[in-house]
């Protein structure tokens, strides 16, 4: 019977360590000089052209003419499929689209990844001074619109601080995550009132007036209720929520 040598097994461990090292440097550079890898790893170059090597032979990382290193499209693969587990991009994109048109302003669809939440799908806006989230940025999950509706309809839910959030399925903030940006949310639910996540719309904060943010209120929450729908959720907190902020004038509630 064979059987497992320990110290193989933490070698292995320790090279698999390194591998992910080298490629969450990137979120700090496109491309990278060996040089440049070697510093930020702490990696001798020798060890490093090995693992880049092995990287390099299943598509994680990519070279360039001019020797530098990429992320490789294996790496685009894995977040093409990061995105279908989350939901289908043909139910979500088109909802964040019409919430571009809509409002002038970026849309996005985020969802909570252990302590952090993470963009997964986003649609630009066609101003020149925007936000400039892209999708797989994570973000405090304790900060923000999009933080605090994961946060009131999941594992805080119970918490009566956000009773009133729970109430309206509606969120607002400035300046909380960078001092020039502002943002709305709301949630979106799958079958078993499931959260699935949190509709968002951002730029900057100077266009986010009190009067621009209520006049979001409506469309975002209707897009919350579409989005819901097509993941076969149960809408009626959003319909509540609309019928809320229509009879309100769609006044501003926190």
């Amino acid at each position: 019977m064979a059987t497992e040598d320990p110290d193989k097994e933490d070698r292995g461990v320790a090279t698999l360590q390194r591998a992910l090292a080298i490629l969450s440097t990137f979120e700090a550079s496109t491309t990278q000089s060996l040089a440049e890898l070697s510093r930020r790893t702490g990696l001798y170059k020798s060890t490093l052209l090995r693992l880049l090597g092995t990287l390099e032979k299943f598509g994680y990382i990519g070279q360039q003419a001019d020797g530098n290193y990429h992320v490789g499209v294996a790496a685009l693969h894995l977040g093409s499929l990061y995105q279908r587990w989350i939901k289908p991009a043909e139910l979500i994109n088109p909802v964040l689209h019409s919430l571009v048109e809509q409002t002038g302003e970026s849309s996005s669809f985020n969802v909570q990844e252990g302590e952090l939440r993470v963009c997964v799908y986003r649609v630009d806006s066609t101003h020149k001074i925007r936000d400039h989230v892209r999708v797989g940025d994570l973000l405090p999950l304790h900060r923000g619109a999009g933080g605090k509706i994961l946060l009131a309809f999941g594992r805080e839910a119970a918490a009566p601080r956000w009773a009133e959030l729970r109430r309206s399925c509606f969120s607002f903030t400035r300046g909380e995550i960078e001092a020039d940006t502002a943002a709305v949310a709301a949630p979106v639910f799958g079958p078993g009132d499931a959260l699935q996540g949190a509709l968002a719309i951002t730029g900057p904060a100077f266009r986010f007036s009190d009067e621009r943010i209520a006049s979001m209120r409506l469309p975002i929450l209707r897009a919350a209720v579409d989005l819901t729908r097509d993941f076969g959720g149960n809408t009626a907190k959003l319909d509540a929520a609309v019928h809320l902020a229509a009879q309100a004038g769609e006044s501003i509630a926190v």
